[in-house]
């Protein structure tokens, strides 16, 4: 069991809804990490004999304990987020385009679960244009907006963006947000946004048209106490009202906990928090309102 602390980070868009998560608040918190793997971001373990070290330093270390051998760093980034303004519009590579561009074989899918529904109503989601070609024209003429699909968003929706998806959350948005593979963002437009300094936030159109696939539709659907959501490589599910839980599967789970808290190996938890379970593994002692749980999906999938 590895209890970790929440990372929070500041952005241009962010708002002040994950204040009530973090002791020094602010009012541009966008993200709040709950599992991160990734450089300079990575959660600090809370418990155990890895106390004080980072998810990302064990990992090397515990990867193939896991099951995990084949990833270089933790697969699955898990946050909330609080978009108090639209992000950028932009696209993740796919495998394929990631080692192409990036020389590293692992793209990036995501998928939301909306906690509070966008002011609009609707979210960026897919693109009108059916060839790259028409999206570059609508760079060139400045018309991302324009050629940028509108999804209907309410609470409790369930979004999944694959690999090359035209995407942007709009002002509003809170969301559980579960990510697998790389880091990598594209940037197609922001809005002509400027920081404290005057920069604007660097553009990535050239990294972007290779990412880019017009044809992909988000998935989007209502997700159900109790039933896994099943991507190609994750699955996730909403459990409430728990007062103990056990990982009864395979493989190393993700529990987050979006409102409620407990105690575990003397070591309190607290909303915004998650604790990696490896298989067998059980919390109790807890009073968990709503958490997600997040796996990794093997190829042959997973029997619960």
């Amino acid at each position: 069991m590895y209890i970790l602390e929440p990372v929070p980070h500041k952005t241009i868009w962010g708002g002040i809804k994950l204040n009530r998560y973090v002791p020094n608040s602010s009012d541009r918190l966008g993200h709040l990490y709950m599992v991160n793997g990734h450089k300079e971001m990575s959660n600090v373990i809370l418990n155990g004999d890895c106390k004080g070290k980072t998810l990302r330093e064990i990992f090397a270390d515990r990867k193939r304990e896991w099951d995990m051998e084949e990833y270089e760093e933790f697969p699955l980034t898990i946050a909330l987020v609080d978009a108090a303004d639209h992000l950028s519009i932009q696209v993740h590579p796919d495998d394929i385009t990631a080692e192409e561009i990036e020389h590293e074989r692992i793209g990036k899918t995501e998928s939301w679960v909306f906690l509070d529904a966008p002011g609009s109503g609707w979210i960026y989601a897919g693109c009108r244009c059916k060839t790259k070609k028409e999206v570059e024209t609508a760079v060139l003429n400045g018309e991302m907006e324009q050629i940028t699909g509108h999804l209907e968003i309410t609470k409790g929706d369930y979004v999944c963006v694959e690999a090359g998806t035209l995407h942007a959350m709009t002002a509003g948005c809170f969301v559980y947000e579960i990510e697998y593979g790389s880091d990598y963002t594209y940037r197609f437009y922001d809005y002509d946004r400027r920081d404290g300094e005057g920069n604007a936030r660097e553009l990535h159109i050239d990294k972007a048209l290779k990412a880019i696939n017009p044809q992909i539709v988000p998935k989007n659907g209502k997700l159900q106490d109790e039933v896994w959501m099943r991507e190609n490589n994750y699955e996730i599910c909403r459990k409430t009202n728990l007062k103990e839980y056990k990982n009864n599967s395979e493989t190393l789970e993700c529990v987050s906990v979006i409102e409620g808290e407990g105690e575990c190996e003397n070591c309190p938890v607290k909303s915004g928090m998650s604790i990696l379970l490896l298989p067998g593994e059980e919390i109790s002692n807890v009073a968990i309102d709503t958490a997600m749980v997040a796996r990794i999906r093997k190829a042959d999938g997973e029997k619960n």
